[in-house]
């Protein structure tokens, strides 16, 4: 994958940049009426290893491997959760002869979904230095 950007802040050993996020079809056309070609900028912070300074331009580049697992992980992980939690509360609370089990499952889900966001930020606290380094900026 890549894209061009510009820096806009300097934070000491890493940049930000900002980068506008490609539609899904790949043009702009103006009477699609479905949106898809609208781009909305997005931020990332990475190494700056050129010693860039803040307007210069710049191109992103990061192998799709690595964004299908950020997707996988950040869209994935807590979807299974909130799945496995849902089933497994609707399962409980029938054995329960609750009589509001689905949705006291679908509570259970949530809670369970939730845990999903902190093993997000456990994995992106642990790993997010070696992952901002397999992003490599080029001048532009």
């Amino acid at each position: 994958m890549e894209q061009e950007g510009f820096v806009i802040k300097e934070l000491g050993k890493y940049i930000e940049v900002s980068v506008v996020r490609e539609s899904a079809c790949g043009s702009s056309c103006e009477t699609c009426q479905a949106k898809c070609a609208e781009s909305k900028p997005f931020t990332l912070k990475t190494v700056n290893d050129l010693d860039l300074k803040v307007g210069d331009r710049v191109k992103v580049e990061m192998s799709s491997k690595s964004v299908i697992g950020y997707m996988l992980l950040v869209y994935g992980l807590p979807l299974v959760f909130l799945l496995v939690g849902t089933l497994f509360g609707v399962f409980m609370f029938s054995k329960m002869n609750i009589s509001s089990a689905e949705i006291l499952g679908l509570f259970f889900g949530l809670v369970i979904m939730s845990v999903a966001f902190f093993i997000i930020k456990k994995v992106d606290s642990k790993y997010g230095e070696e992952k901002a380094r397999e992003i490599t900026i080029k001048r532009y």
